[in-house]
């Protein structure tokens, strides 16, 4: 078990669904051109963690685009975000160190051609996602709608609340 990415993935999937339960509550509230934006950036991360999901597990991948042609409903995109963030989430329990550092070779869907380990794609899968929360927040916060308060020092002690206390 890799404890750090673990944690670490186990944040990514809850941040996710703190923005995705706030979206959805307050959806109504967004103009049609910003309900779009927030379900299609929100959409491009998880195909992207589907297609590097499928290189680690060497298998085909399901796109070939770094996101769908059809725009999904936000059920389907709350779907597909689970499914990923359970998948990383189990993943981390038990990924080996050498599994850690195996590389992958791979070609990204502009066609270029690419190497990284194992775990530089779950740092890259964990910071890619955190960039296009905050681009979906942005959203919520330009339309003064309330943001997700999805930090990892919130997480850690939403977790672990002795963390709270000073010894």
């Amino acid at each position: 078990m890799n404890r750090d990415f673990s944690k670490a993935l186990h944040y990514k999937k809850w941040a996710n669904t703190q923005l995705l339960d706030l979206g959805e509550q307050q959806f109504s509230g967004l103009p049609e051109s910003d309900a779009t934006f927030f379900v299609r950036i929100l959409n491009h991360t998880t195909v992207v963690d589907s297609l590097f999901i499928s290189r680690i597990l060497r298998e085909p991948e399901k796109y070939s685009d770094d996101n769908t042609v059809e725009t999904p409903t936000f059920l389907e995109l709350r779907e597909r975000v689970n499914e990923n963030d359970s998948w990383l989430v189990q993943y981390s329990k038990t990924v080996e160190q050498e599994e850690l550092e195996r590389v992958v070779s791979f070609k990204f869907v502009d066609g270029d051609t690419g190497q990284m380990s194992v775990a530089e794609i779950l740092i890259h899968l964990l910071t890619h996602s955190s960039n296009h929360r905050g681009m979906a927040s942005r959203v919520l916060a330009a339309n003064n709608l309330e943001r997700p308060k999805d930090t990892f020092i919130r997480y850690l002690h939403q977790l672990e609340p002795l963390r709270r206390v000073i010894v």
